[in-house]
């Protein structure tokens, strides 16, 4: 399918066919619905004319954020859930794989030559750039006249007592937004899972990358601040929540905070009533009754997670 004049998308390589005189051309169902489920994705929205002036050749506005700048941005983004991991890698044009190793690194220069950082630093100048056109087409306020002025004025008399209600219900969204999280910490801890062993553990099938995509996620929501999340977890160290949350990719299961953060939401997931994800089923068919290894690189093995 050709792409339209003007439009750009995602590299995309169309299924071919061989045919040959000796032998009858046949299309089976399996080749017709892989040729159907492979279709091109959407054309991105962006003129290619606009696309090549729109940088500065030399220092491209787009490299005002270092490589740790866009990951943190990536994170806040997808956490905040208006778009989907894969819709968000499409729109980038960037692979699974090159955007996990992007995301495994840290240090702030870190990836510069990851295409995950170009294409997700053009993706958030470009949001920002849109959101300051969209402001600057709000209407302006006009240039009252004097008897407006004073109609102002005589309004302002009233103003303290409507500021003093407007902070008053703040504060009640506030607090609770603040009982909620801390209700909602105290039924999970209620929830009680199966298959603790005599020590205490149960088996894992999350790996340390989901947990951190989820402790980012929860947190983002903002129900709990994250010293209530370390509590709920068993009072973990800050220090060992960092040193988690910065790991390389796949590494993390020597740390506390790998366990005991699935146990959390492991039992957030049973109190919310959902199903467990395809990932998760296969990843209990892969590693079996014990779930993944309790231990990193050396060999340090993490016992009574749930003994709080």
């Amino acid at each position: 399918m050709p792409t339209p004049s003007g439009l750009l998308a995602p590299s995309y390589a169309p299924p071919t066919f061989s045919f040959s005189a000796s032998k009858p051309v046949s299309f089976n169902a399996a080749s017709i619905a892989n040729a159907l489920a492979n279709r091109p994705p959407e054309p991105l929205q962006f003129p290619q004319e606009h696309i090549e002036n729109e940088f500065d050749a030399v220092d491209p506005e787009w490299r005002q954020w270092s490589c740790r700048d866009v990951r943190l941005k990536i994170r806040a983004f997808l956490g905040s859930r208006k778009m989907t991991q894969a819709a968000f890698l499409k729109v980038i044009d960037v692979d699974a794989s090159l955007y996990r190793r992007f995301m495994a690194l840290k240090g702030p220069d870190e990836g510069g030559s990851n295409p995950t950082y170009k294409g997700a630093a053009i993706f958030f100048y470009r949001r920002e750039q849109q959101e300051k056109k969209e402001e600057a087409m709000k209407p302006k306020e006009t240039k009252r006249t004097a008897a407006e002025v004073n109609q102002a004025k005589q309004r302002l008399k009233v103003k303290p007592k409507e500021k003093k209600r407007k902070t008053a219900g703040e504060r009640e969204e506030k607090a609770k937004k603040a009982r909620d999280g801390k209700e909602l910490l105290r039924r999970v801890e209620d929830v009680e899972l199966p298959d603790v062993d005599e020590e205490g553990c149960v088996p894992v099938y999350d790996d340390c990358d989901e947990i951190r995509r989820k402790i980012d996620e929860f947190l983002v929501e903002g129900m709990v601040t994250k010293a209530a999340f370390l509590r709920a977890l068993g009072n973990v160290n800050s220090n060992s929540m960092r040193r988690f949350m910065s790991l390389n990719r796949g590494a993390g299961a020597a740390n506390e905070v790998y366990r005991k953060a699935y146990a959390f939401f492991e039992k957030k997931r049973i109190l919310d009533g959902e199903e467990k994800t395809v990932q998760r089923l296969a990843n209990e068919d892969l590693q079996g009754p014990e779930g993944f290894p309790r231990h990193g690189v050396n060999m340090y093995f993490i016992e009574k997670v749930l003994d709080h």
